[in-house]
């Protein structure tokens, strides 16, 4: 039985234990993995971008809590769905904001069921601004457990949906964005291997990016000289801006939401050396 807990609770308060301790109650053979709780407050996309980094790698049947919930307490719908993420099932529970569906792509869940059972919540009367600790929680603890989506809740046709920015293409190259900024300051962007690959046609490319003109591309961060911006495809399997050694963010003063443009050369040239795919890539 593994719970995993992706929050933007932080943990100076007592929100995370008081979360847990709710769940132990319901399961106390439950196995409680955390994530992160240091998702930017209220900031769906990023707790969609971290949480897919980690579910694939967790066995089947694991279930996922997100709590990332600016909508709490409102008419705003609380869900659970089971996603198969490549061979193995998983089930998702969290607020019926976009998030589940971040981490589908082209996918549809296989299930998806609304929580309107206050049997199964660890109370009658939720406090309207913290459902993780009332209804979220001890769902997943129960489902965990062995409990049926049925079991939770009533059966729902949809999600609310939300989406990732898709780069653009056009006869120069590919114009995309920095949807997340890793504690190490690599800048991670919406461009995937596939794009640049079936751009790339044997010609070297310029990654335009904040105060920067990067023509290193590598396939790890220390083939480049130690304080040297580069690119390279992450874990993740998309296009990142890095800096051996340092910090990409801060050096070339980009942000989440930054533009980033592959210009590529004209005539063919020596055909860059691309990595091996990820295991989560197309997972998203």
């Amino acid at each position: 039985m593994i719970v995993t807990l992706t929050t933007d609770f932080g943990l100076r308060d007592g929100y995370v234990a008081a979360m847990k301790g709710r769940m132990l109650a319901v399961a106390p053979g439950v196995r409680l993995v955390d994530v992160t709780h240091e998702i930017p407050a209220q900031d769906v996309m990023a707790a969609g971008f971290v949480l897919r980094q980690a579910a694939p790698y967790f066995p089947e049947g694991t279930v996922h809590l997100a709590v990332v919930d600016p909508g709490v307490g409102t008419s705003r719908r609380s869900v659970a769905a089971e996603i198969r993420l490549g061979e193995a099932r998983h089930v998702f529970v969290g607020p019926d904001n976009g998030l589940l569906p971040l981490l589908l792509g082209d996918a549809e869940p296989e299930a998806i069921a609304v929580l309107d059972r206050p049997e199964a919540w660890a109370t009658d009367a939720p406090s309207a601004t913290f459902h993780g600790r009332d209804i979220f929680g001890p769902v997943a603890a129960a489902l965990a457990a062995g409990a049926r989506l049925g079991d939770v809740g009533t059966e729902a046709a949809d999600l609310t949906t939300l989406h990732w920015p898709l780069p653009r293409r056009d006869e120069e190259g590919i114009d995309g964005m920095v949807i997340h900024i890793d504690r190490f300051g690599n800048c991670v962007t919406n461009i995937r291997r596939a794009d640049v690959e079936a751009f790339a046609g044997g010609r070297v490319f310029k990654c335009y990016v904040g105060s920067a003109v990067i023509q290193r591309h590598v396939e790890t961060y220390g083939l480049s000289a130690p304080g040297d911006p580069l690119t390279l495809f992450g874990s993740t399997g998309f296009f990142e801006v890095a800096v051996n050694g340092g910090n990409a963010a801060q050096l070339l003063s980009v942000e989440r939401g930054a533009s980033v443009n592959l210009l590529f050369d004209s005539s063919p040239a020596a055909k860059p050396s691309f990595p091996a795919p990820s295991l989560v890539e197309g997972t998203a």
